[in-house]
C-alpha cells in the first residue's frame, strides 16, 4: 500500500470537479484495505471509500484525510450463468463480459459509467431494470470488525437508488455474484451496443461534458401531476413516481447556467461541467433547481449524486 499527499480528486470524478485528498491510496486486495483502514485510524484521519466517481462530487478545497480508491477489478464465470466480479471492476467490463459469454440480464447498463461496487450500493437501475435483479449475493469489508462478511440479495435490503450499504457506511461493497441467464435466440452484444446508441443520444456525458449522471432521484407525486405526466408523454408512472428531469424541464430549465455548471439541453436531470465549473458553482445551481421545482409543484426534489465537503 502506497499512501500519496495532495492528489487532485477531479482528475478521478466524472464531474473533473475537485480538490485535492489529503492523503490517497489505491488499493487491489483485502490486506491492502485493512491496511490503509488501520493507518487512517492510526493516524487520526478520517478516511472514505473512492470507486468510479461517476456519482460524486467533490468539494472545491478536497478532502481533509485519507481518500482510499477501489482498484479490485477481477471479473470471471463461476459456472454456466453466474459472474463473480469485484467491486472495483467497471459496469463496462461486466456488461461486455456477460455479452461474451452469452448471457443476459445486464444489457440494461451498458454505457454507464462507474463501478460495480457504486452500482450495488445505490442500486442502479435504466430502462425498468436494477442491479438488485441480478445480484444474488454479496461479499463486504465491515469497517467495525475488520471481517469480511456476505450477505444475500434479501439481505442487501434493496430498494429504489438504495442498499444496505448506502445507510451503513461502515460496509464496504468488495465482491458480487451475478446469477443471469442463458441469452437463447437473444443476441446480447447487439443489444449492447443498441443500449450505447440509445444513452449517447440522450446522455451528454458519454460525449465529453463532465457530469454525474442523474442529479435527482425521481420523486413520489400526486396524482394530478401523475395524469399531466402521462397525457403529456403517453406512457404510464410506475411507483407514483414522475421523472425528476420532466419536473426541471416544467420550470423552464434546460440550458440555465450558473458559472461554469449548467443543466443540459438533452435532460433536465443532468448538470453539466461545460466550462472549468467550481463544485460550488454545481451546489448552487442544485438549490435552484431544488427551489423552483418545490415552489412550482410542492416537491422536493433529493439527491441521487454523493455531495462530499458539504
Amino acid at each position: 500500500m502506497k499512501i500519496q499527499e495532495k492528489v487532485l480528486l477531479k482528475n478521478y470524478s466524472t464531474f473533473k470537479i475537485g480538490g485535492p485528498a489529503k492523503y490517497f491510496t489505491e488499493i487491489k486486495s483485502l490486506d491492502d484495505l485493512k491496511d490503509a483502514i488501520k493507518w487512517a485510524k492510526k493516524e487520526k484521519e478520517k478516511f472514505m471509500i473512492l470507486g468510479g466517481g461517476s456519482n460524486i462530487l467533490f468539494n472545491d478545497q478536497g478532502f481533509d484525510g485519507l481518500v482510499i480508491r477501489m482498484t479490485n477489478n477481477q471479473i470471471k464465470l463461476v459456472d454456466k450463468t453466474s459472474i463473480s466480479s469485484e467491486a472495483g471492476a467497471t459496469l463496462a467490463d461486466l456488461v461486455a463480459f456477460s455479452g461474451e459469454n452469452n448471457l443476459t440480464g445486464l444489457e440494461w447498463a451498458a454505457g454507464i459509467p462507474g463501478k460495480v461496487g457504486g452500482a450495488i450500493r445505490g442500486n442502479a437501475g435504466a430502462f425498468g431494470s436494477e442491479i438488485k435483479n441480478t445480484a444474488k449475493e454479496i461479499i463486504y469489508f465491515n469497517l467495525e470488525k475488520l471481517t469480511e462478511e456476505h450477505c444475500n440479495n434479501e439481505e442487501c435490503q434493496f430498494d429504489y437508488r438504495q442498499s444496505v450499504f448506502k445507510e451503513f457506511d461502515h460496509k464496504i461493497i468488495w465482491q458480487a455474484l451475478f446469477e443471469l441467464k442463458p441469452a437463447g435466440e437473444i443476441d446480447v452484444k447487439k443489444s449492447i451496443k443498441e443500449t450505447i446508441k440509445k444513452r449517447q443520444e440522450k446522455h451528454p456525458w458519454l460525449v465529453g461534458a463532465g457530469s454525474a449522471g442523474s442529479i435527482f432521484k425521481n420523486p413520489v407525486v400526486d396524482k394530478n401531476l401523475i395524469k399531466t405526466f402521462e397525457q403529456e408523454k403517453g406512457v404510464r408512472c410506475t411507483d407514483n413516481k414522475v421523472p425528476a428531469g420532466w419536473l426541471i424541464d416544467m420550470c423552464d430549465l434546460r440550458g440555465y447556467q450558473i458559472g461554469g455548471a449548467q443543466v443540459s439541453d438533452k435532460q433536465a436531470n443532468f448538470i453539466l461541467n461545460v466550462d472549468n465549473s467550481s463544485a460550488e458553482s454545481i451546489v448552487i445551481l442544485i438549490s435552484i433547481i431544488k427551489q423552483k421545482v418545490r415552489n412550482t409543484f410542492g416537491v422536493q426534489l433529493e439527491e441521487e449524486v454523493e455531495i462530499v465537503g458539504y
